[in-house]
This record gives structure tokens, C-alpha cells and sequence, in this order.
């Protein structure tokens, strides 16, 4: 569009709107736009003078002057300049007749040249048409017309007719076909105008294209079960060049799978199930599960069952839920098959069946059962352990392990029985004369959750074998017997025995087993024990005599017991030095206290009557003994020229608190000799 304005004068007036123009966008003018006005004055009064001697016409280069400007130009830059044919050399005066443009373009009215006054803007007007005249001293006026187009640069991105879209597709959509219109616009020319469009993300799989036309386009078949929705990102950008220079700008797109009935009903459930036969009626036995791919209505599903098996089972149609109708029995049906239908809710509808197994599992509803109440048993008691007395059997009806049946014994005692196969063991020594009789129960336990159980009672007799040894009492017997007991035979003891056997098998005789005493003890048939003779502890002090006793049973089993016959001492022994006489040597210069000698002797005797406390009868000599070790030590100084040697009697006497023995015995004590004695002459000289 072409805009006029009121011709461009250099006037004050015009020169006042320029400098208000020049403030506005904060450029200065030009020097040469403030002197124009002068020039003006001065060319007209130079015209005027010319105008009287030439009659004639300036004329301009061109009648048409074009020039191009890019948008982008800076304000201050020269666009244009306009040239003229000068036949005289009187200047030209040049100014704007004609402007749409708003002083867009400002004209040097001296030098011709056009200054860009602002920013050029492409999108808002794309040329400009001044009408200039220039004028030569008095010469009639020539005018000539410009245009400035303006260029076109890249300033401006593609935008989308929206930021974000969204579309809805049925899954069975046709491949190619166009469902969205992005209208995208550039307000650039060209190729700047130009755009290119593509999905940036959000479409791995490559499911959609733009055609060329702008239009989002199905490019693979659509599946809502494996994907019901793509968010794209879709980027413009224009095909300016350099490619650096390019513009681009996105929009977001959702597009919706929308679901079409292509897929039937999916079981998930298993086929088989177990149910317990005592389940209550109308308990849900189970839940049938489907699963369908589609959405929505697509996606609902109901449940129905082909085969009842005779009304025992029935299914609510929305949940699966699977009830029993009729009461189970195992031991009549143990497996019962139910068919069951799923349907859509599409259309047109579709269908899948799926026959399952219902295993009807076992309660622990019955006992175990005996094939006898009681059992009775005669057994001897010498029966060899692990012998089997008796195998008892129980049967349970029930299977699994309802009908597995364990056996317990009580109380417990010698016998045990197999827990699986129920065969009663002796285990134990049997001892009738503890235990005659056995009164035994045997359970069988079935292995349910709750055990349920029997019994059945049985009675052992035990038999009578010479199994028991007759025992004495006590089995070791310690006798005291003073030594040289002028009457030994008066001291007796009765040995007693006890069997537990029955009849002959309990009658018992006594006899001597072992003896070593030289006929000095000796018992009797009916167990006196007697001491024949006198005793010297002395030669012997301890005796040891085993008693046996002996049933009649066949063969006869017997029982011993131990005799310690200890002589008990008397004192009758004195103490015996090892020597009659001692010998030894102490040195003349030893201290005071030191032992040179140990005197001992041994009594026979016991107790205290062995202990031996030593003495010396010589109280007066320079020795003394210690009591109880015997050791001989110096009480005093030595001086062998003095006394050489001592003659000492020592007496060792036992502890016997009453009539204590001793004896003694002597000791030569040498006195050894030192150098300490200087030589001395036996005569003087006169």
C-alpha cells in the first residue's frame, strides 16, 4: 500500500518536524540538513540572478531512481543518492515533494543522498515512493520519482496456529491418512518465508510423518493395546540461509489410540484348583479372571458357565466369582470339571472359553480302625531285645496325609513300636521281678492338620527265667580286728543274700570263693563268718575273703560279696635306728646352728605309734637334735684342742598316748680340725 503525504519543504517548519523527529528516535541530523535551509535562501537569490539570463531546464540523471534497503539497516546509514545534469555551474537544491513514508528517508538537500531515518520493518511496509525535485538557480524546477523496496531479512521465527494440539484416532486408521493441520506461518519473504516441518520426539517408532502440505500424517498401523497415546514434539524451522541463521519454533501434540473391539477376552487364571470337600455352601471357591486388551466397554467382560456339573457350582457373571451350590463328597467324586465362558461388552461382542479341573481335596474325617479292641501276650522275660512281639495294623479310609497313620506306645517302658508299620519290639531287658505285667496302649494318629485317633489296649505277661543273682548285702563288708586277739573265734558275723527268683531258684548256700589266709576264716552254710585264729598286723594287715552265694536253680546263679578284714595295730614295736652307731665329723670353726647329721629310725607300728619324737640324753655337750627330723646341730663354738670328739646318745621314743616304746642309739661327733693355732718353740733361748 501506497501511503502520501503533503510534499517534503525545507522550511522552518519542515526543519522544526525533523528535529522533533530526530528527538523522537534520538539520532541527530546531519550538518548538512541544518545548512540546507541556508543554501536554499542563497540558491534562490543566485537563481533569481540566473533565471534572468538563462532560460532553460535543470534535468535530473534518471526520471525513476530505485534503491534497495534491507530491513535490517541501521538509522544513519546513507540508501541513496540522487544525480543530476548540470549545465551551468550554479548549485542544485534538492527536496522532498511527495512522502508516504513519514520522513522514513531524509534528503541531503545539497548533496542529493537519502539518510535512513529509522528501523525499516519488512512485514509492516515493504517500499516507499518519494516524489523529489531539484532546482538549479532561477531554472524551472525538474522533479523525478523514487522508490525504496525494502528487503526482506530473517527476523522472524515460524510460528504454529496454536501451542499445543490435540487429535483422537480409531486404531484400525488407514496408514497415510492426514489427520491434523498445523498451520504454521512465517511473516518473512522467500526463503525466509519458507518452512520445513518434523516430529522431534515422543515417536521412536516412527508411527506418523508431515506431509509436505503441513498435515500430520498415520505412517505405521496403530495399536491402542500396546500404546493408547503419543505426545509428540513437533519443530518448524525456515529455510534461510546460512543454515545458523534459521529460525524454528515447537508445538506439542497428543494424539489419543482410540480403542476398536479387536481383541477377545484373555484368561489369566489358572486351570486347575482345589477346593476341600467340607467347604460351606455358596463359599467362592474361586475367582475366574480374564483380562481383554481393548478399553472401555471393549475392555468389560462377563462371565457365564456352560457346564454346572449338575448344579454344583455357579459363577456371578461381573466379578468371576465361582460359588458351590452343592455339598462335596471325595470318596463319590474327586474331580469335577467347570467350563466357563467370557464375553465382551463390544460390538460386535467377542468370546473365549476355558474348561478348568476342580480337584475336590480330602478332610480329616475319619479315625483310624483296629482290627482287634485288645491283644494279649506271654513272653519270658530272657526274650532277646529286638524280638518282634506283635505287628498291629490300623487303616484310615482318608488319603494323603489324613490317612497316614503313626503309632504311639504308652507308657513308655521296654517296649517300642514302629511308627509306621505299627510291629511292637522288645527293646529293654525284661525283669519280671520288677514288672510282671505290662498293660500297653497303642495309639494310631493320622498325620491331618487335626489328628484324629484309636486305640487299643495291650496286656504282656511276663515269665519267670532264673535271670537273678543272689545279693548280698552289702556287697563289701570291712571287718576290724585287733592284732593278737587272745579269742578270735567269738568274733562272728552272719552274711546274708537276697534272690528274687521263685522257689529253688531263691534257696541259697554260702562258701569261701578265694582263700588265701591259710585257713584262718571260714563260713558256714547258712553265711556265719568266723576268724579261726589270732592275727599280727605286724605280717599281715589286711585280708581280703570273698563270699559266694549260691541258688539251686539250673543252672544255679550266683552272687559274691568282699570281706576286708583289717588288723588293727597295737603297739608292740619300739622304734629302729638304721644304725646301732653314727659316725660323722663337724668342723671346729661352723656357727652356731649348723646340722652335720640326720638321725632316723622306723616303727612297725600305725598311727602314732609310728610317729618317732627324737631327744639326747647328753644335755651337757655342745649339740642339740630336732624332734621331729632328727637332724644333729652345733648349740655352741667348737674347739677341737679343746674337746676332739663327742661320744652322744640319741633316743627315739613313739607317740603312744599311753604306753610309748623307744630305743636309742650313739653318736660319735668328730671334731675337724682348721688352721687356727701359730707354731710355739717348746724351749726358750738364754
Amino acid at each position: 500500500m501506497v501511503v502520501c503525504h503533503e510534499p517534503f519543504l525545507v522550511n522552518s517548519e519542515n526543519l522544526r518536524s525533523g528535529r522533533e523527529f530526530s528527538d523522537v528516535k534520538q539520532h541527530k541530523l546531519p550538518s548538512w540538513y541544518n545548512t540546507s535551509v541556508d543554501a536554499e535562501l542563497k540558491h534562490g537569490a543566485i537563481s533569481s540572478f540566473a533565471h534572468s539570463r538563462w532560460q532553460a531546464q535543470m534535468a535530473f540523471s534518471k526520471t525513476v531512481y530505485s534503491f534497495q534497503v534491507k530491513e535490517d539497516t541501521m538509522p544513519g546509514t546513507v540508501v541513496g543518492k540522487l544525480e543530476a545534469k548540470m549545465e551551468f555551474p550554479t548549485p542544485i537544491t534538492y527536496s522532498v515533494q511527495e512522502d508516504d513514508g513519514e520522513n522514513m528517508f531524509l534528503l541531503n538537500p545539497i548533496s542529493g543522498e537519502f539518510l535512513l531515518s529509522r528501523n525499516l520493518d519488512f512485514e509492516t511496509q515493504r517500499f516507499y515512493i518519494l516524489t523529489v525535485e531539484g532546482q538549479q538557480g532561477d531554472l524551472q524546477a525538474s522533479s523525478a520519482r523514487v522508490y525504496f523496496n525494502v528487503l526482506d531479512v530473517n527476523d522472524n521465527p515460524p510460528v504454529f496456529s496454536r501451542s499445543n494440539y490435540f487429535a483422537s484416532l480409531l486404531e484400525d486408521t488407514r496408514v497415510r491418512t492426514s489427520f491434523l493441520s498445523l498451520n504454521v506461518s512465517d511473516k518473512d519473504d522467500g526463503e525466509n518465508g519458507q518452512v520445513e516441518l518434523m516430529v522431534a520426539s515422543g515417536d521412536e517408532l516412527g508411527m506418523f510423518f508431515i506431509h509436505s502440505a503441513g498435515s500430520l500424517c498415520l505412517n505405521k498401523e496403530l495399536d491402542s493395546e500396546s500404546q493408547a497415546s503419543f505426545n509428540l514434539t513437533v519443530t518448524v524451522n525456515d529455510c534461510a540461509l546460512p543454515v545458523t541463521s534459521q529460525l524454528t519454533s515447537t508445538a506439542h501434540i497428543v494424539v489419543i489410540v482410540e480403542d476398536i473391539n479387536d481383541n477377545a477376552p484373555l484368561f489369566l487364571s489358572a486351570k486347575h484348583v482345589s477346593i476341600p470337600e467340607d467347604s460351606a455352601l455358596h463359599s467362592v471357591i474361586m475367582t475366574v479372571h480374564a483380562e481383554d486388551k481393548d478399553a472401555g466397554s471393549n475392555a468389560e467382560i462377563l462371565y457365564f458357565l456352560s457346564n454346572t456339573s449338575r448344579g454344583t457350582f455357579s459363577i456371578d457373571d461381573r466379578s468371576g466369582e465361582t460359588f458351590l451350590e452343592e455339598i462335596l463328597d471325595r470318596e463319590k467324586v474327586d474331580t469335577l470339571n467347570i467350563t466357563v465362558i467370557a464375553t465382551d461388552m463390544g460390538s460386535p461382542q467377542m468370546t473365549s472359553t476355558m474348561t478348568f479341573m476342580v480337584h475336590v481335596e480330602d478332610v480329616n474325617d475319619n479315625e483310624p480302625v483296629f482290627s482287634q479292641s485288645n491283644y494279649s501276650l506271654l513272653i519270658k522275660e530272657d526274650v532277646r531285645r529286638g524280638t518282634i512281639l506283635i505287628h498291629v495294623k490300623a487303616w484310615d479310609q482318608d488319603i494323603g496325609s489324613n490317612g497316614l497313620v503313626r503309632y504311639m506306645l504308652t507308657p513308655v517302658g521296654p517296649f517300642v513300636v514302629d511308627r509306621v508299620r505299627g510291629v511292637l519290639y522288645i527293646m529293654d531287658k525284661l525283669d519280671r521281678e520288677k514288672m510282671s505285667n505290662y498293660t500297653l496302649i497303642l495309639t494310631a494318629v493320622d498325620q491331618g492338620d487335626v489328628p484324629r485317633s484309636a486305640t487299643t489296649v495291650i496286656s504282656i505277661t511276663v515269665l519267670d527265667v532264673n535271670d537273678v543273682t543272689p545279693l548280698l548285702s552289702p556287697e563289701t563288708l570291712i571287718i576290724h580286728v585287733k592284732e593278737n586277739e587272745i579269742n578270735p573265734s567269738e568274733l562272728t558275723y552272719q552274711v546274708s543274700a537276697l534272690d528274687q527268683d521263685l522257689g529253688i531258684n531263691s534257696q541259697l548256700h554260702y562258701f569261701i570263693h578265694k582263700d588265701k589266709s591259710d585257713g584262718l576264716f571260714s563260713v558256714t552254710p547258712d553265711g556265719v563268718f568266723k576268724i579261726l585264729h589270732s592275727l599280727d598286723r605286724e605280717k599281715e594287715s589286711f585280708y581280703v575273703v570273698i563270699i559266694t552265694a549260691a541258688d539251686s536253680g539250673l543252672p544255679p546263679l550266683t552272687g559274691t560279696m568282699t570281706i576286708h578284714v583289717l588288723v588293727d595295730d597295737v603297739n608292740d614295736n619300739p622304734p629302729e635306728f638304721s644304725e646301732d652307731l653314727y659316725n660323722t665329723i663337724v668342723s671346729e670353726d661352723s656357727p652356731i646352728g649348723t646340722v652335720f647329721a640326720m638321725i632316723s629310725a622306723f616303727d612297725a607300728d600305725e598311727g602314732v605309734s609310728s610317729e618317732v619324737r627324737y631327744s639326747m640324753e647328753n644335755t651337757d655337750a655342745p649339740f642339740a637334735i630336732e624332734e621331729e627330723s632328727g637332724e644333729l646341730f652345733s648349740t655352741d663354738f667348737l674347739d677341737r684342742e679343746t674337746v676332739a670328739f663327742y661320744t652322744l646318745t640319741v633316743i627315739g621314743t613313739d607317740m603312744h598316748p599311753t604306753q610309748p616304746l623307744s630305743s636309742s642309739a650313739l653318736v660319735t661327733v668328730l671334731v675337724g680340725d682348721i688352721n687356727d693355732n701359730w707354731p710355739q718353740f717348746l724351749d726358750s733361748l738364754p
